[in-house]
């Protein structure tokens, strides 16, 4: 007596803390998730990253500032001629410019030079000081192997490519965390309707064991009818305890994905079996994209691709032309004399370079290499296509499937439910056997587990679909 009351209290209170805890919804556990979880935290930052990274790989465009200076202090005494012997010299050279490269591959410089000067000879004794300020435009721009930008948009759109790889994968990993979120949720909702049905079992169970222990009282029922449903509770209870068990599981899982370390679970969620016409009916499985992973592959394609093409550009032959504007402006004076110095006027160079790696054997071998990665990486997708595509096949076999059966099982639920009420009927009227009930009681908890498990597998597949094939772009 003291145990029962002890279980009912335990009941009542649990079904107090139920009915106070919070209402989560199954997008309200996702974005609890997308929050918490360490997991998905450390992709959602390796995914930052990796778009960071992507805006660094237009970094080669970008302009960049140059500047530089040097101070000589010259006191050897080393003769220029025979006339004129330096007794010191003093030089400050400096110049400063601002690069770019454009798309085309070419590179243009916008600067200023100049060089501050002190020279003293002897033994004229004279001294002379100048201040050399060049304005210049500095253009250059290879012939082969960057014409039109070829090797240097090649090597950004590896990179790119790169790039753009890593974040399908990153993003086929947070979508198989947010799957394995979405079911830790269905499967919890799941455990915990079959706590419900097993209890309303059990006392279905208890019922025919009171009442045939009220005819066994009034000797209306034979001892065996008696054991038979003495075992049918035990049965019931085994049954719910298990439900108990798994349950307990289902709520681990909750929490782990939630960082907490424990198993109470501080809401109630939704009920997986109340949108089951939904499932059956409403909803469609739809593809809109290749999966991330895949995806992932065919820009490891691109880049093995780029890879190549930047490495054949670069290892072979080039000839570049520079040229270079300087506006002159320079202005000096002899200490000592009247005489100012005053040099002024535009001057212009023009260079060429031809370069040839005369390593011919060692460029094919490596050129080998880049066409046998570009082949590996080509069959790699292939391979990931083709699994995609059947694992896709078999996904829309199991929808169908799945709802095939699940619309079975609700009739045989149906049938096994009349069943039921008419071998009671029977029972009540003495017209059948306690054995026959409680083998139909079982018949239609088999039948009522098998629905649900149908509705399950429905949500279970629909999520995996929703997870992996959709908004890939």
């Amino acid at each position: 007596m003291k145990k029962k009351l002890l279980y009912a209290v335990i009941v009542v209170f649990a079904a107090a803390q139920i009915s106070r805890a919070e209402f989560l919804t199954l997008q309200g556990y996702v974005d609890l998730v997308l929050q918490k979880n360490s997991d998905l935290q450390s992709v959602q930052a390796s995914i930052d990253a990796v778009n960071g990274k992507l805006a660094a790989i237009e970094k080669v465009y970008s302009y960049y500032l140059n500047a530089g200076a040097s101070y000589a202090d010259d006191r050897s005494g080393k003769p220029y001629s025979f006339q004129i012997e330096p007794e010191k010299m003093l030089n400050l050279s400096y110049d400063a410019s601002v690069t770019k490269i454009f798309e085309t591959g070419t590179q243009v410089s916008l600067g200023l030079s100049g060089t501050i000067g002190e020279y003293n000879f002897i033994p004229s004794d004279q001294s002379y000081k100048f201040h050399d300020i060049t304005p210049f435009v500095k253009v250059q721009q290879s012939l082969l192997q960057d014409l039109n930008g070829g090797s240097t948009k090649a090597s950004i759109a590896k990179a790119r490519a790169d790039a753009q790889s890593a974040l399908y994968m990153l993003k086929y990993q947070k979508q198989s965390i947010v799957l394995k979120a979405k079911l830790a949720y269905w499967n919890l909702s799941y455990s915990r309707t079959v706590i419900d049905f097993r209890k309303t079992s059990l006392a279905r169970t208890k019922k025919i064991s009171d009442w045939n222990q009220r005819r066994f009282d009034l000797d209306l029922a034979e001892k065996t009818d008696i054991l038979q449903s003495r075992a049918a509770v035990k049965m019931g209870e085994l049954n719910l305890k298990l439900a108990f068990e798994s349950e307990l599981k289902s709520r681990r899982n909750f929490n782990v994905l939630l960082n907490i370390d424990n198993a109470n679970v501080n809401y109630e969620i939704e009920k997986f079996a109340t949108n089951a016409s939904e499932y059956e009916k409403g909803k469609q499985l739809e593809k809109k994209g290749a999966r991330a992973d895949v995806l992932s592959a065919l820009e490891k394609v691109k880049s093995a691709q780029y890879e190549q093409e930047a490495q054949e550009k670069t290892s072979g032959a080039d000839l570049v032309v520079s040229g270079q504007l300087g506006l002159n402006s320079a202005k000096g004076a002899l200490l000592h004399s009247s005489q100012d110095i005053s040099v002024g006027g535009p001057a212009f160079s023009l260079a060429l370079r031809y370069s040839l790696p005369l390593d011919f054997k060692l460029r094919k071998t490596i050129n080998d290499g880049y066409e046998a990665a570009k082949i590996s990486s080509q069959k790699a997708a292939d391979a990931a296509s083709i699994s995609e595509n059947n694992e896709w096949i078999q996904l829309v076999d199991n929808w169908e499937n799945a709802k095939s059966r699940l619309a079975i099982a609700v009739e045989i639920r149906t049938v096994q439910y009349e069943r039921h009420e008419e071998e009671q009927n029977l029972l009540r009227k003495g017209r059948s056997t306690t054995y026959m009930v409680i083998q139909s009681e079982q018949d239609l908890d088999d039948a009522t587990l098998n629905v649900l498990q149908g509705i399950y597998e429905l949500i279970t597949i629909y999520e995996q679909a929703d997870a992996f094939y959709k908004n890939n772009d």
